[in-house]
């Protein structure tokens, strides 16, 4: 009898330890998501913040965001966007929501490894008007729990759009989204487009639904045209 009642005993034990380890196991596991742009936007959108309300009809801002090609990077496919920062601060940026259709847990703190890929044709170590042309273009990168939108706010007499996430400004960098690199090529004297690596880690609490929304961006300096694409972005939510 006594036998019998170890016996049982271990494998109640082993059975108790199996489901354990299953449940840390689930709970380690991460929540992944990537994106290469091969066949469309994927979901994510763009925007524009830090410039006047009416900066489609005056036309000197030359926005534009769309799903393209990548020059110089036979066969890439990315997120295209571009800008003229006539206001010496635009924002321009690409998010997406990411929410328990691939697994995330309502209202839970999650650590999240970014990194992506940045194609830009601006060499270091240049001049321009407000600051250089690559490296003040500043890469901010972060996730909060509810939908980016633009307010609008009056700077003096004129009406702007202003993100409803901390992004800090330029090269500060805030509770929201921190600061991650410029836009400096990897190689400068070779020319045209060359995609740049950028690695981020940070935390975010997810809603009440699950949800939370990654936010890549750039905040510039520079008082000129500068265009750039985003692809191959990779996140993983442990």
């Amino acid at each position: 009898m006594k036998k019998l009642m170890s016996s049982a005993v271990c494998a109640m034990a082993v059975a108790a330890s199996f489901v354990t380890g299953q449940t840390e196991a689930q709970a380690t596991t991460p929540v992944s998501v990537s994106y290469n742009f091969a066949q469309g936007a994927q979901g994510w959108t763009g925007g524009f913040a830090d410039l006047p309300t009416n900066y489609l009809s005056s036309g000197i801002y030359e926005t534009a965001f769309g799903w393209s090609a990548i020059p110089d990077q036979s066969g890439v496919r990315g997120l295209m966007i571009q800008s003229h920062n006539r206001s010496d601060d635009v924002f321009m940026y690409i998010t997406k929501k990411i929410d328990a259709s691939v697994g995330l847990a309502p209202n839970k703190q999650y650590t999240v490894y970014l990194n992506f890929d940045l194609a830009t044709d601006a060499p270091g170590g240049g001049f321009g008007t407000g600051g250089a042309p690559a490296e003040s273009v500043y890469v901010k990168a972060g996730a909060v729990n509810y939908a980016p939108v633009l307010n609008v706010e009056n700077h003096g007499s004129t009406p702007y759009y202003v993100l409803n996430v901390d992004k800090g400004n330029q090269a500060t960098d805030g509770a929201d989204l921190q600061l991650v690199g410029n836009i400096a090529k990897p190689d400068s004297e070779v020319p045209g487009y060359q995609l740049k690596h950028f690695e981020h880690t940070f935390t975010v609490t997810t809603n009440a639904k699950g949800e939370a929304y990654l936010i890549i961006g750039t905040d510039s300096g520079y008082e000129g045209f500068t265009r750039l694409y985003y692809t191959n972005i990779q996140a993983s939510f442990y």
